[in-house]
């Protein structure tokens, strides 16, 4: 027997809200990590690692420290280790650069809409080039480590690599034709 809760506004009911914090309480509470950061992910990053980085950058705007990927993609070998070597200080002290916790935001009108309407525009944040380029090396370590380890379950398919969330949707419809058999 379905039974529907009538729910006014945004809010919940008062006693499913009730019991959402005691389970998040009792989640929060359970879960137990522990970390020596010995884990590979706490490595130095390597040279391989920034370049890989940087060789799967694509063009777009610089941010506010006017660096581009074209400069990154075409610095001299000592450039790219002296690169290295401050991204790795940066890793370890955790002392970002202050241009790294700012961005240029730029409105884009949407297309077919009032632009004098400031609601028809969507902004778009530029970022540090150098800062995506660290982004993607601690996520290529990060998603290599819960790869490796298979600390991801294998119901997750967005974000995995060969994986799509239209997997799902195959499942799904599989499920019901199985169950009109």
């Amino acid at each position: 027997m379905c039974r529907r809760m009538a729910v006014s506004g945004n809010h919940l009911p008062t006693t499913i809200a009730l019991n959402f914090r005691v389970l998040e309480t009792r989640l929060k509470t359970s879960t137990k990590f522990k970390s020596s950061n010995s884990e590979t992910y706490n490595n130095p990053f390597s040279l391989d690692e920034l370049r890989d980085a940087i060789s799967k950058s694509h063009d777009s705007a610089v941010g506010p420290d006017d660096i581009h990927y074209q400069m990154l993609k075409h610095l001299p070998p000592n450039a790219v280790n002296t690169m290295l070597e401050t991204l790795n200080n940066i890793w370890f002290a955790g002392n970002f650069p202050p241009s790294w916790h700012t961005s240029t935001v730029i409105p884009i009108p949407k297309s077919a809409k009032d632009a004098s309407d400031p609601n028809n525009y969507r902004p778009t944040a530029l970022t540090s080039c150098l800062c995506k380029v660290m982004e993607r090396m601690i996520n290529n370590g990060l998603v290599w480590f819960l790869e490796r380890n298979k600390l991801v379950t294998p119901l997750q398919c967005g974000f995995r690599k060969q994986r799509s969330t239209t997997d799902h949707l195959v499942r799904l419809v599989s499920f019901i034709r199985e169950a009109f058999i």
